[in-house]
């Protein structure tokens, strides 16, 4: 389990400011919780709240009736049979209907309930995908599997699968982002984020993910606004 995507899942624990009217009810003691990811000083946590203020409210990202429909069918089977396989199953259905706190939980039980979960499981989803190449679904889990047994560049070639079988697929780009980040691929990170943002500018996880991209390279400012857009969206709901 890697640190980026654990870091990832803690901001989603941030307890949520609610959506004000522009220059009233926003609180700047709730910024201070996404310090580990913007750096900022007393100057820069005002910067933050002047963003906010001035934001325009858009409607958040919304998943549909049949992922919803999915994501309840997997819970009632994981409830009736806890696998490290259920668990995975429902983690990675999380991870692209936009509850990634939720997700790395479940991934963290898959691992206690078979430690050799992550060892066989890219065997198994890379037979089920090869059955059925078009299922961007199957192939999102391979790429995962493959993900949490080190198989990162693997992992980056099933997510740009996924693209080509689902184009507007904002979650793969996401995790392609992420993963070109831990590998150190900071300029591929930046252009990932970027190209889920051109799909979706209201997925509060791509804004996030550019903001660290852009303090690896030493665009403070830059960093700065990306963070205060990821906690506005983060703030209402996205």
């Amino acid at each position: 389990m890697t640190n980026s995507l654990t870091h990832l899942s803690q901001f989603w624990k941030f307890k949520a400011i609610s959506p004000s009217p522009i220059g009233r009810g926003v609180n700047c003691n709730k910024i201070s919780k996404i310090k580990n990811w913007v750096r900022a000083d007393s100057f820069l946590v005002i910067g933050i709240c002047l963003i906010i203020m001035l934001s325009i409210s858009a409607n958040a990202w919304q998943t549909t009736k049949e992922l919803e429909k999915e994501v309840s069918v997997k819970r009632a089977a994981l409830k009736a049979s806890p696998t490290a396989d259920n668990y995975f199953d429902l983690a990675i259905s999380y991870a692209y209907t936009n509850r990634i706190q939720e997700g790395w939980a479940l991934l963290k039980k898959a691992d206690e309930a078979d430690s050799q979960f992550k060892n066989r499981s890219y065997k198994e989803y890379t037979e089920k995908v090869i059955a059925d190449p078009q299922d961007w679904k199957l192939r999102f889990r391979l790429a995962f599997s493959l993900y949490f047994a080190g198989k990162k560049t693997e992992a980056i070639r099933e997510l740009k699968n996924v693209l080509i079988i689902d184009p507007y697929n904002v979650w793969a780009w996401g995790y392609i982002s992420l993963i070109y980040g831990e590998i150190g691929e900071t300029d591929k990170a930046i252009e990932a984020a970027r190209s889920g943002l051109k799909i979706d500018t209201l997925v509060a996880a791509l804004h996030l993910l550019l903001s660290a991209g852009y303090y690896k390279k030493g665009d403070s400012w830059g960093g700065l606004l990306e963070g205060g857009t990821a906690l506005r969206l983060k703030a209402q709901g996205y």
